[in-house]
């Protein structure tokens, strides 16, 4: 079989058949979806197996306790038969070119990773497009592992960390870590519903501490790759910009300042001469101005400059 879809299921009655009508929809040919329902207690299993009874062979139908987004992919990737595999989340959709259009650009470069560009569609009708054409290193783009195409004896040993926040990223970048041969599609295929209620809207959460975690596991296969002066990008850009700011978008509490204190302190740790950073140099003087900031225990300034910008368009 030359494709494997893996869909991770929890709570998605609402997004379910259009995700679906969007991979059975697919032109290309010999692949299969593996939609794994990871226990949701809503209607989410009924439109699995009614989308199961009329396309048989191709939607794979899968249950299990909850346990998480990664747990279900991991268990996906044990079943999947595919020689690629792709990953799709089941609130969002894709382009009914997506799959031809990725596996022509991986076979045809020998690549082990195909990315597209994305976009995400907000509640309130903002839409926000991710351009992928233009990086210098994979690293600096988003790390989802849904508008990718991987190759499926690159990630054979390859896990979804379980219990953990950003598990695209620590996956992602573990891959990224291993190979140079990428190719890019400078086409939005992949469309991301950004619901009010998702996990990472959960701004005072102790579970945004957990990309400290995922940092520090990334570090030792950083070391293994040679790749070690990536983590300075990595604390910069997902702990004093991203991090930081996430959570000081929240509201005032002692939880958010301590999550904040922590964040920083580790930072701070990590870059302990900020400025003399060549991974801080090469950004652009806004994100520079912001990680300063945030670096020094002004992320109020921080928010108010990022607020102020917003307005203004």
């Amino acid at each position: 079989m030359k494709l494997s879809i893996i869909v991770p299921v929890y709570n998605v009655e609402k997004y379910l058949a259009q995700c679906l009508d969007s991979l059975v929809g697919q032109t290309v040919e010999d692949y299969e979806i593996i939609v794994v329902n990871d226990g949701s207690p809503d209607n989410s299993q009924s439109i699995i197996d009614d989308y199961a009874a009329r396309y048989p062979g191709l939607i794979v139908p899968m249950m299990k306790e909850n346990g998480g987004q990664s747990s279900a992919r991991n268990l996906g990737m044990t079943v999947a038969k595919g020689e690629f595999i792709g990953f799709v989340d089941s609130d969002d959709w894709v382009d009914e070119t997506m799959y031809e259009r990725m596996l022509e650009a991986i076979e045809r470069e020998n690549a082990d990773i195909a990315y597209c560009d994305m976009d995400d569609y907000y509640e309130d009708g903002t839409v926000v497009y991710h351009d992928v054409t233009n990086f210098t290193d994979p690293l600096t783009v988003t790390c989802s592992a849904c508008n990718k195409l991987f190759r499926r004896n690159f990630i054979e040993d390859a896990q979804f960390p379980v219990g953990l926040w950003y598990e695209d990223f620590s996956f992602v970048a573990k891959l990224l870590f291993r190979t140079n041969r990428i190719v890019v599609i400078h086409e939005a295929f992949y469309h991301c519903h950004c619901r009010a209620g998702s996990t990472m809207n959960n701004y005072t959460s102790r579970k945004n501490l957990d990309i400290i975690t995922v940092i520090d596991d990334l570090e030792k296969t950083a070391q293994q790759f040679g790749k070690e002066d990536k983590i300075e990008y990595l604390v910069l850009s997902h702990i004093l910009l991203t991090g930081i700011n996430r959570v000081a978008a929240g509201e005032k509490s002692a939880d958010r300042t301590e999550l904040i204190k922590t964040m920083r302190e580790y930072a701070q740790k990590k870059l302990p001469k900020l400025t003399q950073s060549e991974s801080f140099r090469s950004e652009s003087t806004k994100r520079r101005v912001i990680m300063f900031l945030n670096y020094h225990g002004l992320e109020s300034v921080s928010q108010f400059i990022l607020k102020t910008k917003a307005k203004m368009r």
